[in-house]
């Protein structure tokens, strides 16, 4: 499966493709809560729209995306302590993507008993830093370049139950931001309230708004304006679980999860609504 957007929690990531294919085609796309960025990049990636406008309310989410689009990150390879990032994840995109737990921009990845480990591991990785690694697990192959196989030989060495593949999440989040540089050809790219974005005619406006009763996002979220404002617009797909009677549902997919407390694998249905303009037009036009 090809990866899309910034590692960010909430993300579309695992069923954009699915969304792009159903959502219609026209001239404009507008991404209005563009997060990471994964429908942006699948929506460029797809050729469905001539142009494709991402926004995104949050400055600092937008500040990693735009970022990550102008190859910001490529010459990025600082290891960020659990005190820089309680210092630095409000303002430095790279600290709150590529070092929270989670993706959720607020807590530290790593915990306090394997934080040191992983920081002499980042150094053996990025700077070819063998040293202190070597005094904990003894003589290691200086030709080795790829992470994965410097992880696999301490965890071996170590006897490591959790030390796996995937444990320097910081650096495969930052590969991520480094692939994105690729969407430049974006039409448009802005940090502005959803109700302050020039609208163009012949559009689909795709709106993945913060869950409701969810505490995954920074900022505040007034929903009776937002529904308020989206049963006026034409055109428009909004991704939710639920929401008032007056939307109708046209799409679902169920989503694959692992964030449960238990850490067992669980699904979530995920949901497109419409207002009842654009129903009548999807009935008519797009043959639902």
């Amino acid at each position: 499966m090809r990866n899309y957007g910034l590692p960010y929690k909430g993300s579309k990531n695992a069923i954009a493709e699915k969304i792009i294919d159903f959502l219609p085609s026209a001239e404009w796309f507008y991404d209005l809560f563009g997060g990471g960025g994964a429908i942006t990049h699948c929506a460029l990636l797809s050729g469905k729209w001539k142009h494709v406008v991402y926004n995104e309310p949050d400055p600092l989410v937008y500040k990693a995306f735009s970022m990550a689009i102008h190859g910001e990150f490529k010459n990025e390879t600082r290891w960020i302590s659990r005190e820089d990032f309680n210092r630095l994840k409000d303002t430095d995109p790279y600290v709150a993507i590529c070092f929270s737990f989670g993706n959720d921009l607020r807590t530290y990845c790593y915990s306090r008993e394997n934080e040191n480990l992983k920081r002499i591991l980042h150094k053996a990785i990025l700077f070819h830093d063998f040293g202190e690694l070597e005094q904990i697990v003894g003589k290691i192959d200086h030709n080795l370049t790829d992470r994965q196989e410097i992880t696999r030989t301490v965890k071996e060495r170590l006897k490591l139950k959790r030390v796996e593949q995937q444990s320097l999440e910081a650096l495969e989040r930052l590969q991520s931001l480094e692939r994105l540089q690729s969407l430049e050809r974006l039409q448009s790219l802005e940090s502005l309230d959803y109700e302050q974005v020039t609208l163009a005619q012949n559009r689909i406006i795709y709106c993945d708004i913060p869950y409701k009763n969810s505490n995954q996002y920074r900022l505040q979220f007034d929903y009776d304006r937002f529904y308020e404002w989206a049963e006026k617009q034409d055109d428009i797909f909004i991704s939710e679980y639920e929401m008032p009677d007056n939307f109708i549902e046209v799409w679902n997919c169920e989503k694959r999860s692992t964030m449960s407390a238990n850490g067992k694998s669980h699904g979530k249905l995920e949901r497109i609504f419409t207002n009842q303009k654009t129903y009548e037009k999807l009935k008519e036009t797009w043959l639902i």
